[in-house]
């Protein structure tokens, strides 16, 4: 079994590294983890390719995503205006080959179905979701399910780090039992 972390924060050692460590502790099986700011991840260049011919024509990082080599995947992110980093959007934008296969090649990609995970953290006003909706479009071109039952806030982190957030740690440990399939 596999779980692919997708981590959209650039802090090495902030919030959204804090709770992800938390994760990993509980997982029993392989991790691949991924990041748009440290791995070679382009955003889509709207080059057109992937309307003509299945897949996507930049050879980069994206192809530990695209080789549908997992059994779980997780999102993290830190709220950005209330949404996904920029790096995670210009990934996320890299799924448009899955969309343009399916509308203008009639071709679906056969992926395997997959359990998800949300993890976002924030302070300020506490607005998620725009979040959640990409979230939910990603997941869905991925093919994983179950994130609705699979989502970790922490958006106090103006007045608490993540770390010391009870909830949020205790819901991580209920999440990685789903992953593990216990």
């Amino acid at each position: 079994m596999k779980t692919l972390i997708i981590n959209g924060s650039p802090r090495k050692y902030g919030d959204t590294a804090v709770l992800l460590s938390e994760l990993k502790t509980h997982i029993n099986h392989e991790i691949i983890e991924i990041s748009p700011y440290y791995n070679d991840i382009s955003p889509c260049i709207d080059c057109r390719a992937c309307t003509k011919e299945k897949g996507c024509k930049i050879n980069d990082d994206m192809q530990l995503i695209y080789a549908d080599d997992f059994d779980n995947v997780v999102i993290a992110s830190p709220l950005y205006i209330s949404n996904f980093t920029p790096p995670l959007m210009s990934l996320a934008s890299r799924l448009q080959a899955y969309y343009c296969a399916k509308r203008f090649l009639k071709d679906e990609f056969r992926l395997k179905q997959k359990k998800a995970a949300l993890i976002l953290v924030g302070g300020g006003d506490g607005r998620f979701t725009d979040a959640i909706r990409l979230a939910q479009w990603v997941f869905e071109k991925l093919n994983a399910s179950g994130y609705e039952k699979s989502i970790v806030l922490s958006l106090k982190t103006d007045d608490i780090p993540a770390g010391e957030d009870l909830d949020a740690i205790e819901s991580l440990r209920k999440i990685a039992l789903k992953l593990n399939g216990e």
